[in-house]
């Protein structure tokens, strides 16, 4: 009698335990304080017809006037065009493209860091290609980043995996109470 009751705690307990865990799952993602990219120019995954002249990146805070920096490369050959520090302006952070700068028709990436409004280092990038109108090579480059940008998130997965915990310890409960009354009635 004492075993099934031990058991029968165990089980409880471990499907609390689970319960809780879920419900920490399922709850949002705290908050970063790094500051990120709100909007951009050329705009991330975009296509232009031509390299443009002033790169700017709109944060969601106010940066640190301290080791900032970007890096403009060929997202194809790894080959850094330029890098310089950017110019401030408020939230806006942008650097004009040296004169000597005329890459062509390409993909690009441009990578950033900055300190942000909270002190901390953030580094990141956006992207965006050169192409003539109806460029096929820049089509599937696209439709490849809008596939990518389609898959499954991480909070989906781990909601739906919250959600299959829960169950599991809903089963558990029933079991132990199925056992509980199973017990009692033989006794």
């Amino acid at each position: 009698m004492l075993v099934r009751i031990a058991f029968s705690r165990a089980i409880a307990t471990t499907a609390a335990v689970l319960c809780v865990g879920a419900a920490g799952m399922m709850m949002p993602e705290a908050a970063h304080a790094h500051d990120s990219v709100t909007e951009a120019s050329p705009e991330d995954g975009g296509v232009v017809t031509e390299f443009p002249r002033e790169i700017i990146l709109t944060f969601s805070g106010v940066p640190k006037d301290t080791f900032n920096t970007f890096a403009v490369s060929d997202s194809d050959s790894g080959e850094v065009l330029f890098s310089q520090e950017p110019r401030l302006d408020g939230r806006k952070v942008s650097v004009t493209v040296p004169e000597d700068i005329h890459p062509g028709l390409g993909r690009y990436t441009v990578g950033f860091q900055i300190t942000s409004s909270d002190g901390h280092a953030t580094r990141g990038k956006t992207t965006f290609s050169v192409a003539r109108g109806n460029d096929p090579a820049v089509a599937e480059s696209q439709a490849s980043q809008d596939e990518n940008a389609s898959s499954v998130s991480g909070p989906l997965v781990w909601s739906a995996g919250g959600l299959g915990i829960v169950a599991i310890a809903a089963v558990a409960v029933m079991a132990t109470a199925r056992h509980r009354r199973l017990s009692e009635e033989m006794e």
